[in-house]
């Protein structure tokens, strides 16, 4: 079993696959996705928006499933996920990176103009549902052309159409969630590391990945979260996996392979390994029980 892929990273390694707009530390991403597997898990230390053009994928994260159709738009914030090719078909798709500054830099500057009032509380999921009007659908099409420009367009225009389309998705009543979401890291600088663990500890990341997402060094990573939960980062991930695993096992039909895969594991003999350590009989027998 692979470790988790950055789709960041995976992307802007690739400009021939995935045309790129770039402005400071935004990207913005237009291609057809190469998924050949019918599961692969991804993470980024990025939010990102997805609106797809055609075709379709279906996330999954922390037992919720995610279904991006046609016209339809998802973000994920910084946070890993389990993809799904649903059958054979394509997925062509627009994509926006940015980082939680440029949230705070949009709902600041049209602070005025948005509707902050009586909004909901921020959604707990690491995965937002984002409703398209006629509007910012066309917004979304109106990127197209940009991309097949032979001489790119200038920064401001690209930094303006950035902020142009997260300020219509606060407008639109339909996304108070997000706008909410977006209000609340106005007075946040980083995020809080235990969020990152407590969404992502079934993902099969490394300690540096965890880190990356979280915005800390690796060391930085290990001194608070030794703070913060009184234990190392590996004794922590290891407890909560099998936890996580015992309860799959007792409560659901899938197998002893994907028990392995959906809690984090490396793979399924370290899987049956540190198990039978931990409860005194296999994977397979604690099912059967």
């Amino acid at each position: 079993m692979s470790i988790v892929s950055n789709n960041y990273d995976d992307t802007i390694a690739d400009p021939v696959a995935f045309k790129q707009l770039a402005v400071k530390d935004a990207l913005f991403l237009y291609y057809r996705c190469p998924q050949v597997d019918k599961h692969v898990q991804l993470f980024s230390h990025y939010n990102e928006i997805m609106f797809t053009l055609e075709g379709s994928r279906t996330m999954h994260h922390n037992g919720k499933s995610w279904v991006l159709g046609r016209n339809s738009c998802l973000l994920t914030r910084k946070t890993a996920y389990l993809q799904e090719l649903p059958e054979l078909v394509g997925w062509e798709v627009l994509a926006f990176y940015f980082q939680d500054s440029f949230f705070r830099k949009v709902v600041d500057e049209y602070y005025q103009y948005l509707p902050l009032k009586g909004l909901p509380e921020p959604p707990r999921d690491m995965l937002i549902e984002i409703h398209v009007n006629d509007t910012t659908r066309a917004f979304f099409y109106s990127i197209l052309p940009y991309f097949k420009q032979v001489t790119p367009p200038v920064e401001a225009l690209l930094e303006l159409k950035f902020k142009e389309l997260l300020f219509n998705l606060f407008l639109d009543p339909a996304n108070a969630g997000l706008l909410a979401h977006a209000n609340s890291l106005m007075h946040v600088n980083k995020i809080p590391l235990w969020q990152i663990m407590e969404t992502n500890y079934m993902f099969n990341l490394t300690i540096a990945q965890f880190a990356r997402m979280a915005h800390r060094s690796t060391s930085a990573f290990k001194k608070e979260f030794n703070e913060y939960y009184g234990t190392s980062p590996g004794k922590w991930l290891t407890q909560k996996r099998l936890d996580h695993a015992k309860l799959l096992l007792e409560t659901s039909s899938k197998s002893v392979s994907e028990v392995a895969f959906n809690s984090g594991f490396e793979n399924l003999s370290h899987f049956s390994r540190i198990f039978k350590e931990k409860y005194g009989v296999s994977p397979l027998q604690y099912k059967n029980q």
